[in-house]
């Protein structure tokens, strides 16, 4: 049963590709020959997970340096933006189909402005949310070792996703990561869509 568990972390360059093959999965997302971005790429487990399910190409974003892994660096279908920051990296020429967002400290209100110029009017977002980031200060001061509780993460993940309609998207589905993020948090991961567009675009 370890070498089982073993052999299934190691099927992407981090843990993250799991979270999102997990979501992917339940929802029912076909990304075969999409241009996506890869917003927070950081080691590359989204990137990873989205090149191995057939995306034709990965713009991977990050405000870090020699962090992306090499075996993504050097594939000719990533492009690598590092230094750089999801809230305000300039947008490709030519829009994407899907930006997955995995940001840390950063509330995914001042992600998805950004994110939505950088997609084609059909596109989708496949957003990490993190609801130990999310919470307001009542709600961290429940935080105990830096983790917030299952139920209250709940609370707030549906608050949050609630709150980014006035950004103007939807949350056409939304599932709980198979894993915990760092430090043990409950997190959980929605598929957004511009509130004109269909379920299910990506």
């Amino acid at each position: 049963m370890m070498a089982m568990a073993q052999d299934i972390e190691k099927r992407f360059v981090s843990r993250a590709g799991l979270k999102l093959d997990h979501a992917m999965s339940r929802m029912g997302l076909d990304v075969t020959g999409l241009r996506c971005a890869d917003f927070g790429c950081n080691v590359g487990g989204f990137t990873d997970c989205l090149l191995q399910h057939g995306a034709a190409h990965v713009i991977a974003v990050d405000t870090s340096y020699g962090t992306l892994d090499w075996s993504l660096r050097s594939d000719p279908r990533v492009t690598t933006k590092e230094r750089s920051n999801a809230m305000h990296v300039a947008c490709p020429e030519d829009p994407v189909d899907l930006v997955t967002i995995d940001v840390g400290w950063t509330p995914l209100r001042q992600v998805i402005p950004n994110a939505l110029l950088w997609l084609k009017p059909s596109g989708s977002i496949l957003a990490l949310v993190k609801p130990h980031y999310e919470a307001n200060e009542a709600e961290r001061g429940a935080l105990s070792d830096g983790v917030l509780p299952v139920a209250e993460a709940e609370l707030v993940a549906r608050r949050t996703l609630r709150d980014l309609s006035t950004l103007g998207v939807r949350v056409a589905a939304w599932t709980k990561s198979p894993i915990e993020g760092g430090g043990g948090n409950t997190e959980f991961i929605a598929q957004l869509v511009r509130r004109e567009a269909s379920p299910g675009s990506a």
